[in-house]
């Protein structure tokens, strides 16, 4: 749905809600969500919650993010960032998409760890913000990782370092040479052929479907963080001990 169409649906639900606000002005104030479904009566939505801004609601419909504020009967459509540019409203998106893996897409991953805490990692072997979370990764021991790759077309050896590290008998070991840099430059190893038999493929196809276009992205006890933001997964982890 186009934002156009999306903003029409808005405005159609508005038209058709029964009296519009005067006709019960004077009724008793209502629940938030119960306000919604009077003035939009037509609107359809998956979840309903506050925001941390005082009166301000997030609404989930469509797939889609608005907010609503009961005290003037507003819809909002917009994205809403903190003052340290975290764009809250993309990262509830993209939060919401975890929902979409499954079982058999968690066996497309690399699994590194047991620890009671999962990360979903959508990483790109060349991406330095990508090497740094890496080595944040390997000094928590309380993590179970699931890694799927995204290589970027900036990165020209990216696909070879994911083919090498999905090809390999100990994936574990060739993700640690990847991520440490000792394959840069390396073109014996990176211009050989390394059959990953389609693993790379499925892994770029889970990373579509999750609407992955950056890296890296991660899930943190299924809480979206956006780049090598240590203290937000601190805050989603605890900081490790």
């Amino acid at each position: 749905m186009t934002m156009k169409s999306w903003i029409c649906l808005i405005c159609l639900s508005l038209a058709l809600s029964s009296g519009g606000t005067a006709a019960f002005a004077a009724s008793p104030p209502l629940k938030p969500q119960d306000e919604l479904r009077k003035i939009f009566p037509k609107l359809k939505y998956t979840s309903f919650k506050k925001t941390e801004i005082t009166g301000l609601y997030e609404v989930i419909a469509e797939g889609r993010i608005v907010y609503f504020y009961p005290k003037t009967g507003y819809l909002f459509v917009g994205e809403i960032y903190t003052k340290d540019g975290r764009n809250l409203t993309q990262e509830r998106i993209l939060g919401e998409r975890y929902r979409l893996l499954t079982s058999e897409d968690l066996k497309k991953a690399i699994k590194v760890g047991t620890g009671k805490n999962i990360v979903v990692e959508v990483t790109d072997p060349d991406c330095p913000y990508c090497r740094k979370m890496h080595a944040y990764w390997n000094s928590r021991k309380d993590l179970t990782r699931y890694i799927f790759f995204k290589p970027l077309d900036m990165h020209p050896d990216a696909v070879k370092k994911a083919s090498y590290i999905l090809a390999a008998d100990d994936t574990e070991k060739a993700l640690f040479e990847v991520y440490s840099g000792q394959l840069d430059g390396n073109r014996k190893i990176l211009d050989q052929k390394h059959e990953d038999k389609g693993r790379l493929k499925a892994q770029r196809a889970i990373a579509d479907k999750l609407q992955i276009n950056a890296t890296p992205s991660y899930w943190v006890n299924g809480k979206y963080v956006s780049g090598a933001n240590i203290p937000l997964v601190e805050k989603y982890l605890g900081k490790a001990r």
